[in-house]
């Protein structure tokens, strides 16, 4: 059996899906906040040559000399990015992997595209907000106690923790993830990304799963597979 026909395995007997998404799944999508890319040229090239910003991320951070100019960024970021948003074959796919299953999603994208494809916006926690708080300068919804309930009503149950583009290194979602892993007995632990990113602790080889390659693709395939 290969590694993705396992994975849907394990998505099938799944009790439920503890999903964590970060900047990858986005890339995956065509969006990236990090990339001086001809997507940010084209929709932010006048602040690009203005004040030389080179992503959306430093765009949204920057120092600008009046509050309108910061004001515009904002604005253009959530019409270009979240109201003129369609869902990708990324998006529908992943609807699709996570079928009737229960599920709760941790991500740090800041996007919406989760909630915007059909998710359930009860069960995503943007852990650091979203482009929307940042430009009405609302506090982050803080959805902890939604996940604890989650991960208490699936404590000792087949849970599959599904991890969707996440850095090797990152601490605030893939860390917690594989200490949850390591501590839940019949957890499966699932990780979707890049080569060169892709990690697996050696305490958690034993029920891990690794899909190296294109998310976009790895989806399509344990769409497929599931169906």
């Amino acid at each position: 059996m290969t590694p993705i026909q396992k994975a849907a395995e394990a998505i099938t007997e799944a009790d439920a899906l503890l999903i964590g998404a970060s900047n990858g799944l986005s890339i995956a999508e065509g969006y990236h906040i990090f990339a001086d890319n001809e997507m940010f040229r084209r929709q932010f090239g006048d602040f690009r040559q203005k004040y030389g910003i080179r992503n959306v991320i430093e765009g949204c951070f920057y120092h600008y000399p009046t509050m309108n100019d910061r004001q515009e960024f904002l604005n253009r970021l959530v019409r270009y990015w979240i109201k003129d948003y369609h869902p990708s074959q990324v998006m529908k796919d992943l609807l699709s992997v996570v079928g009737n299953n229960d599920y709760f999603i941790l991500t740090s994208n800041a996007d919406t595209h989760l909630e915007l494809s059909g998710f359930d916006s009860e069960r995503v926690f943007e852990i650091e907000g979203t482009f929307e708080n940042i430009v009405m300068n609302i506090p982050i919804q803080d959805k902890s106690r939604e996940a604890n309930a989650f991960l208490d009503r699936y404590r000792n149950k087949r849970l599959v923790i599904l991890e969707l583009g996440i850095g090797k290194r990152n601490r605030m979602i893939k860390l917690p993830l594989m200490q949850l892993s390591a501590s839940e007995p019949q957890a499966t632990y699932i990780t979707l990304n890049l080569t060169p990113e892709l990690y697996i602790p050696e305490n958690l080889a034993h029920k891990s799963i690794g899909l190296e390659g294109d998310i976009a693709v790895t989806l399509g395939e344990l769409k497929r597979l599931l169906i």
